[in-house]
């Protein structure tokens, strides 16, 4: 039986591993530049018993150079299906200026408690695992753990794809690889973003489908969090915009508070978890010496905005997107407009509006579902064509995926006890 590995005196964090190699710009987007087997855990001390790899890959950041990136990938027990192993990539809710938060961190064996968002996620990828897929969990934040910048977290969750089809101990089928994405909140941000730059950055990927659960659409909404539990990701999403904007650096210096500056300057050092707690219901006039509605009519912080969104393009596979009527962080109407968008441009859309669920507890309500659509879609199940909206009282409530919450959950208390995580 495997089981995490003793926490050292020093828990895991960003070593030499992630170091480009000198020359790495050079190689084609998704090479492997490293690789090493890591122990994962559940909640950082509990059993997690699937084997796992971390690879250092070349991809490309939001202005179109060379950058690098990690991603975490990991083999289910057991024989692959019947017609060979899909891939899925699950984008976690990173959400975190501090590349030390990613994935690739909190999901090790001694990671400790601060990086327990993600590891709740750990979960997700336990449900995948049991179908017999392997699981690519990519820190699509970069190495400078960049929150809300466009296009970046596509190319970072795609070219993790193309690392794991070339990694020979998953024993995948190249580009012949039915390929999934799915991710919720932040991570369904990501997931939306490769979903659109696929067809023209990685068109040779066999994409069969995309599940987006409160993707965050419109960074813009999350900014306007100020003086709710959720304050800290109004912060954390704007810190993060400073630095991928210049114009918007210069209007936040101009205008932070001296405890404005305070929480910018924490969020390089805190996961979400801490970002939150310490931020929770302050006011947006602790942070600006300006209105919220004067800050993003400002032009530079309004283009930025509209830049870091979703619903530009429309992608080419298939997607399934299910959001809260309710949830208190991500208002509908913007997943809506979205979903919208992409229906005009052509992309097959399934579409479950949840009339229930809030934005925490339909990350867990909505998996199952979303997991029986993927599976149906790496079944060779037929998509129709056009958009299927509709508002559910809960998707729980969708065929079979009762039935599909019961024996996924079933499996993560299996996991807990150390049993080999594959097909059951």
């Amino acid at each position: 039986m495997s089981v995490p590995a003793a926490a050292s005196a020093e828990p895991p964090g960003i070593d030499d591993f992630y170091r480009a190699p000198a020359g790495f710009e050079s190689a084609r987007p998704g090479t492997i530049l490293g690789e090493r087997p890591v122990q994962l855990a559940s909640y950082s001390q509990l059993p997690f018993n699937a084997q796992a790899w971390q690879l250092l890959y070349r991809t490309t950041d939001f202005t179109g150079a060379p950058t690098t990136t990690v991603t975490t990938v990991i083999l289910p027990a057991g024989a692959p299906p019947v017609g060979g192993r899909p891939l899925l990539s699950y984008q976690v809710a990173h959400d975190s200026s501090d590349p030390a938060c990613g994935p690739s961190v909190a999901m090790r064996a001694g990671s400790g408690p601060e990086g327990v968002f993600t590891q709740s996620e750990m979960t997700f990828v336990d449900h995948a695992l049991q179908q017999g897929w392997a699981v690519s969990v990519p820190d699509h934040e970069g190495p400078s753990a960049r929150i809300a910048a466009p296009r970046e977290p596509g190319y970072a969750v795609l070219d993790g794809v193309r690392a794991a089809q070339a990694f020979a101990p998953l024993g995948l089928a190249g580009t012949r690889t039915p390929v999934g994405l799915w991710g919720y909140s932040g991570g369904g941000l990501a997931t939306g973003w490769a979903a659109q730059v696929q067809p023209t950055y990685a068109p040779e990927l066999d994409l069969r489908g995309v599940a987006m659960g409160s993707p965050a659409p419109d960074p813009a909404a999350v900014t306007q969090l100020g003086g709710t539990a959720w304050s800290g990701l109004a912060v954390a999403v704007l810190a993060s915009l400073s630095r991928v904007y210049p114009d918007v650096g210069r209007m936040m210096d101009a205008h932070l508070t001296p405890g404005g500056r305070a929480a910018v300057d924490a969020m390089s050092g805190q996961c979400v978890a801490r970002a939150v707690a310490s931020n929770a219901f302050r006011p947006t006039s602790d942070f600006l010496t300006v209105s919220y509605a004067q800050l993003v009519a400002d032009p530079a912080v309004a283009a930025a905005l509209a830049d870091a969104g979703l619903g530009a393009s429309a992608p080419t596979a298939p997607v399934y997107v299910y959001s809260g009527v309710h949830d208190e962080i991500i208002p509908i109407s913007t997943v809506d407009t979205m979903v919208d968008r992409y229906c005009r441009g052509g992309t097959p859309v399934t579409y479950r509006r949840d009339e229930t669920s809030l934005h925490a507890t339909l990350i867990v309500t909505g998996a199952s579902d979303a997991l029986n659509w993927l599976r149906a879609r790496f079944d060779g199940a037929p998509v129709p064509s056009g958009c299927d909206t509709r508002t559910v009282t809960s998707t729980v409530t969708e065929p079979g995926a009762a039935e599909t919450y019961v024996s996924t959950n079933s499996g993560v208390l299996g996991t807990m006890l150390g049993v080999p995580i594959g097909p059951r």
